[in-house]
């Protein structure tokens, strides 16, 4: 039998980081606006009171608050979206939209000639990267072997990432623009930059394969088979033997969840409703994103230059801080995440881990907040940024990588983009009150605003502990036995009677009647 679980082909790796350059799209449109509000040139060119100033703590707080919001909020509409039209259209053409929508906000923002068309822009870069941020994880989940799915999803985190790194380092050296010679350089060449991660994804789009598991759910049986056979060739592996079985059990899946839905009497939307396992999926996939955010990555991200200026940082110093705790995320801790998936082989666990260290470093950052913040006590201060450092190895390495691994593992393929939907939108609808709150909420209660992060984490650990099923080590398909699920075909740590069923079967099943009506343009698209 071949080695199912870890197969991999070179083409896969290169499908797999081009697609993540839609995960970058999202990084660095999601962290620009930290840069942004850094810029001395934005506010002035929008006659915003800067920090200190008479107004700042309302007129310019508003605004910032309110570019936020809308971000986040076409982000939420977005993913709502995604349920319905990553299964109509597929995920391809879904990435296709997200870049399209990520291109025309950014290109919007960075040429705002006043403050509604910079907001309109943030609204309709929030409904590219909702829509990215859905659809590229499922879409890497779904081209993923079991056994390096930890590792290939997990270029999702690390190139969000990167695109974090990305926007810090490009916002402290614009800062440093002369805004006399080039008026507004210093804002409107980081926004503009938006433009480019999407431009090139949508270029190089239609190169890349649709997924093999929507394929066969829409009866393409000759597409899905060439995919899989280029994603898991290998020279060990002359007759494509990983390819054919993990077709075969994909497909049984699949005709298995059709059969026990028409019995059931009811459609797919319906199902979710209805089916506990399929609410138990809903409810830890929302939660699941949900719990990452109100653990307070993107409060900690997007206000960092603020945070650090609370602690006495001033100029271009919280900027150049900022740059360097996301350089960290990218080059260390994001991508050790990923690469411990495949080898802890328990997302519950990481999960966990993730969360008592940043319940234990924000309450240390706190702590030095209330005591330090404002004061000049340089030792005070400098531990409360080391404890923003040390937040983040727990939050990147652990949580990061585990929130869209995890979502995009535990849902069948017929209600994945439902599922994957609802649970993004859940990210967004805690970024969305987050984000808004938290420039009020730092303008007002200064460290206890922290409490937020601190109590939601400690709630959240117990939750992940007794009710979150593991699915590491297991393909998709397999998944449904920790949902009390029937599995069709196991494949994946089978018995020896197992596998001598599964090459009978591949060896003496008939040709699918699809496969025949599959049209001489695909075929020949196919081989294209």
């Amino acid at each position: 039998m071949a080695n199912f679980g870890s197969q991999t082909s070179t083409y896969n790796r290169l499908v797999t980081i081009f697609v993540a350059i839609g995960s970058l799209t999202y990084g660095y449109c999601a962290s620009i606006i930290s840069s942004t509000i850094g810029q001395p040139g934005w506010y002035a060119y929008f006659n915003l009171p800067g920090q200190g100033e008479p107004g700042y703590d309302t007129t310019t707080t508003d605004a910032i608050a309110t570019a936020n919001g809308l971000f986040s909020a076409g982000g939420a509409v977005a993913t709502l979206f995604m349920m319905w039209s990553c299964d109509f259209f597929g995920r391809k053409a879904n990435i296709q939209l997200g870049a399209f929508l990520s291109l025309l906000g950014g290109a919007l923002q960075g040429g705002a000639a006043n403050l509604a068309m910079f907001q309109a822009g943030r609204w309709i870069s929030g409904m590219g990267i909702g829509t990215l941020v859905t659809v590229c994880p499922m879409y890497l989940s779904e081209m993923s072997s079991p056994a390096r799915r930890g590792w290939l999803v997990g270029h999702h985190a690390i190139f969000l990432v990167f695109g974090y790194m990305l926007s810090g380092w490009v916002g402290y050296g614009c800062y440093y623009a002369n805004e006399q010679k080039i008026p507004s350089f210093g804002w409107r060449f980081p926004l503009c930059l938006q433009t480019v991660p999407p431009l090139i994804l949508l270029l190089g789009s239609p190169w890349l394969p649709r997924s093999p598991r929507w394929l066969i759910s829409k009866g393409k049986m000759d597409e899905a088979r060439h995919v899989l056979e280029r994603l898991r060739q290998s020279p060990d592996d002359p007759e494509n033997l990983v390819a054919k079985e993990e077709f075969y059990q994909t497909k049984e899946q699949l005709q298995l969840e059709a059969e026990k839905l028409a019995a059931s009497g009811n459609n797919v939307w319906m199902a979710v409703l209805k089916k506990p396992s399929y609410r138990k999926r809903m409810l830890i996939g929302f939660l699941t994103q949900w719990g990452a955010e109100f653990g307070g990555p993107l409060i900690i991200n997007n206000y960092a230059v603020l945070l650090y200026t609370n602690l006495g940082m001033t100029g271009g110093m919280p900027l150049l801080l900022s740059a360097i705790w996301l350089t960290t995320a990218g080059v260390i801790y994001n991508p050790l995440g990923a690469w411990l998936h495949d080898k802890v082989n328990s997302r519950r666990g990481m999960f966990i881990t993730g969360f008592v260290g940043i319940v234990v470093t924000t309450s240390c950052l706190a702590a030095m907040t209330a005591e330090y913040a404002g004061t000049k006590n340089r030792v005070g201060n400098g531990f409360g940024i080391f404890f923003m450092f040390l937040y983040l190895a727990f939050q990147g390495t652990c949580c990061d990588t585990t929130m869209y691994l995890y979502v995009s593992e535990i849902f069948p393929t017929e209600i994945r983009p439902i599922g994957m939907g609802f649970s993004l939108f859940g990210q967004f609808a805690s970024t969305l009150i987050l984000l808004q709150t938290a420039p009020i909420g730092f303008a007002h209660v200064g460290w206890k605003y922290y409490l937020v992060i601190i109590c939601w984490s400690a709630v959240f650990i117990p939750v992940i502990y007794f009710f979150f099923p593991e699915t590491a080590r297991l393909s998709l398909e397999e998944i449904a036995k920790n949902f009390g699920e029937e599995v069709a075909v196991t494949i994946t740590d089978a018995t020896d009677e197992e596998k001598a069923r599964v090459q009978k079967n591949l060896t003496e099943q008939p040709p699918s009647p699809t496969d025949s009506g599959h049209t001489q343009s695909q075929n020949e698209q196919v081989k294209a």
